[in-house]
């Protein structure tokens, strides 16, 4: 379901899912694309009011992330092409081997295949290589970032990773944290932002004043941390 929103002469669609979930929630992502999720039984007239009322941060967010377009064509798993871990570039080497494996040697991913021209081998090791470095590195750095939050009161959260194409993390309203796999390629200051944004969820569900106040006190810098994020290639 979609719905038409107006800011001044600017024009939007929204696209509408409803599940289940105790509060709406609204996401501009990289390609543009507004989404909004409805707790199930919401009134679209309810819904519209409250889109209405953040026209103007959906207005900002469409203006920031078209500066990034047009985005970047999905990666082929070719030799010479460039890949992110820790927010720096490593080329990609494939060539024949006798066991498929891949590893980080100096300024480039080492990749060995029986036969190097299939693709989706290639792909699904790559991905299998950041899914296992992104969950230990994850781990670590919510060991890192969880106890001054759990010095205010925050519960130690269920943690989920899973690969996702359009958001880096999310915390549920029972206190499950879901991180993005993809963060892996990403610098370890702004990893450390989206799960520090995430824990304060655990406190503050809501982006409100008090969320912010105290992301402001944890990490007085986290808007530019999060700028750098939206650099991040995935």
């Amino acid at each position: 379901m979609q719905i038409d929103l107006s800011f001044g002469a600017r024009k939007f669609v929204v696209d509408v899912t409803f599940g289940e979930r105790k509060r709406l929630s609204v996401t501009v992502q990289p390609d543009l694309k507004i989404t909004a999720r409805a707790p199930a039984g919401y009134e679209l007239e309810d819904i519209w009011k409250r889109l209405k009322k953040r026209a103007s941060w959906i207005a900002r967010q469409v203006d920031y992330f078209e500066r990034f377009q047009p985005l970047p064509t999905e990666r082929k798993f070719v030799s010479g092409e460039t890949h992110y871990y820790l927010g720096r570039q490593y080329r990609l080497r494939i060539r024949p081997g006798e066991r498929a494996r891949v590893r980080l040697v100096g300024r480039f991913f080492e990749m060995e295949l029986p036969d190097p021209t299939k693709r989706e081998k290639a792909r699904a090791l790559m991905l299998g290589w950041y899914s296992t470095h992104a969950r230990n590195l994850l781990a670590r750095r919510l060991t890192q970032c969880l106890p001054p939050l759990s010095v205010m009161g925050a519960a130690e959260p269920e943690v989920r990773y899973r690969r996702m194409k359009k958001r880096w993390g999310s915390c549920s309203g029972n206190g499950v944290l879901m991180l993005n796999t993809e963060l892996v390629k990403a610098p370890i200051h702004c990893i450390d932002y989206v799960i520090i944004h995430e824990l304060c969820h655990l406190l503050f569900p809501n982006h409100d004043r008090k969320f912010y106040q105290l992301l402001g006190r944890l990490l007085p810098d986290w808007e530019k941390r999060k700028e750098r994020l939206e650099k991040v290639i995935i």
